[in-house]
């Protein structure tokens, strides 16, 4: 299995209700897992993990992963996991949602990083994509309003994907994980009368 444009996964424990986000590296065929602390994952034969990889889309699989101490002082996690696919239980396309290009710039609230100013390359009842020049995380969460018919929503989204540009900008891909009441119909619109040139 290879991962062309992924950086971050959810590992599902026993109970695949319970899951943690990680950062991955993928190299060809080498998967890499990153960890804060030794306990966050155990060696496994078979365990659930969801990447999300901006080209393929959400790659449902069982991998065997081994837990080692990482001795490479360039990356800041003290725990790597190397991770085999055993089975691809199924791959979600990821951009099964209709998306219009805006261009708008916008203020966002990073749970780490604060007040960061972005501009909108394109948006879907699913998630959006913007570039910036802060550098942010995989996993972090985001904070906007919006207008898209005529409500103001207050949307929240998490970071699941990087992409990093030569002139020092970033694009990150984020999927929408709240959606306040009568937003995804709003979006919906607004998307609908974007693509065909009503608004």
């Amino acid at each position: 299995m290879v991962l062309n444009n992924c950086t971050i996964c959810s590992v599902y424990e026993s109970d695949e209700t319970v899951q943690k986000r990680l950062r991955v590296k993928c190299d060809g065929e080498e998967i890499t897992l990153y960890m804060k602390r030794e306990n966050e994952l155990s060696d496994s034969e078979k365990i659930r993990i969801d990447f999300y990889d901006g080209q393929i889309g959400c790659v449902r699989t069982y991998c065997e992963v081994i837990v080692r101490r990482n001795y490479d002082p360039s990356v800041k996690e003290p725990w790597i996991a190397d991770c085999g696919v055993i089975e691809v239980i199924e791959i979600v396309e990821g951009r099964r949602n209709l998306r219009v290009n805006i261009g708008d710039e916008v203020l966002i609230t990073s749970f780490q990083q604060g007040e960061v100013g972005v501009e909108i390359q394109n948006i879907s009842e699913g998630g959006l994509y913007f570039l910036t020049d802060t550098k942010l995380c995989c996993d972090d969460t985001i904070e906007f309003d919006y207008i898209f018919v005529e409500t103001k929503f207050r949307l929240r989204a998490i970071v699941l994907r990087e992409e990093d540009f030569r002139n020092g900008r970033y694009g990150y891909g984020c999927e929408f994980t709240e959606l306040p009441k009568g937003a995804k119909r709003d979006i919906q619109q607004y998307v609908f009368r974007r693509q065909y040139g009503r608004m």
